[in-house]
């Protein structure tokens, strides 16, 4: 019995399974795409919009503790989803700096990016406890204390230059 090398010819097996990876290439690029194009939506629209109502009610004065509660809660639920939408392969190198500003030091150092989303979790839901008891100064304390150990415990080490 011949092997299907020897049916079809060598030249013309290597040429099918070439045609076969070089066409599934683009799937993997596209599903990498989408899900950076998810995650960029979860950071503006579920991290970056709620954390912007909370900093302009310490900073400014705009808004009400009982929308910083609102927001914090929100922040704190949006931030369970943040880990999940970088999988290995959607980083800096596998797309251009355009496209993502996902450092390879998020896989290099998992578990120190997952701790940070964690923190994110944690210190925005204690943000909204404290928020729930309306003492400003005790607001603004912990919006900083969440802004620094997860807006910036994350952006310094794992996110790049953005690039236009």
């Amino acid at each position: 019995m011949k092997s299907i090398a020897g049916v079809f010819g060598f030249g013309a097996l290597l040429g099918a399974a070439l045609t076969i990876s070089v066409a599934n290439t683009p799937a993997v690029a596209a599903d990498g795409k989408d899900t950076i194009e998810k995650r960029i939506a979860l950071m503006k629209n579920g991290v970056l919009k709620n954390y912007l109502y909370a900093k302009k009610f310490v900073k400014d004065g705009e808004g009400t503790a009982e929308g910083v509660v609102k927001h914090a809660k929100l922040l704190s639920e949006a931030s369970k989803d943040v880990v999940a939408l970088f999988p290995k392969g959607t980083g800096r190198g596998e797309f251009d700096d355009k496209t993502t500003r996902a450092l390879p030091k998020i896989w290099e150092d998992w578990t120190g990016f997952k701790a940070v989303a964690d923190t994110m979790t944690r210190e925005s839901a204690i943000l909204a406890e404290v928020a729930a008891g309306g003492d400003k100064e005790a607001i603004v304390a912990q919006f900083g204390k969440m802004a620094k150990a997860s807006c910036g415990g994350c952006h310094k080490p794992f996110r790049g230059a953005k690039v236009k």
